[in-house]
C-alpha cells in the first residue's frame, strides 16, 4: 500500500516543489492544498499518513488548522509537521 502524504501550502511553486521532492525521493502519493478550508476537507476525506504544514496562511494559518485537525476524529491522529519560510 502506497502511504500519503498531504501538503499544505498557499503558494503554489512551493506544493510544486515539495510533490515533485517528495514523489522522487520517498515515493508517496502527495496530495497538495491551497488553503485550510481544502486542507481540513482533504485531510478527513483521504486520511493521509502524514500532514506537511505551512505556518502562514491567509484566512487560516497553520497553527489554528492544526487545531481544527485535533477536533476531528478522521483526522486526530494524523501527524503534522509545520514547515515556513520566516526565519
Amino acid at each position: 500500500m502506497t502511504r500519503k502524504i498531504l501538503v499544505v501550502d498557499d503558494d503554489e511553486a512551493i506544493r510544486l516543489v515539495l510533490r515533485a521532492s517528495l514523489e522522487f525521493t520517498t515515493g508517496w502519493r502527495v496530495l497538495t492544498a491551497a488553503s485550510g478550508k481544502e486542507a481540513l476537507e482533504i485531510a478527513c476525506a483521504e486520511q493521509p499518513d502524514a500532514i506537511l504544514l505551512d505556518v502562514m496562511m491567509p484566512e487560516m494559518d497553520g497553527i489554528a488548522l492544526f487545531h481544527q485537525l485535533q477536533l476531528e476524529p478522521l483526522a486526530q491522529a494524523i501527524p503534522a509537521i509545520f514547515l515556513t519560510a520566516q526565519a
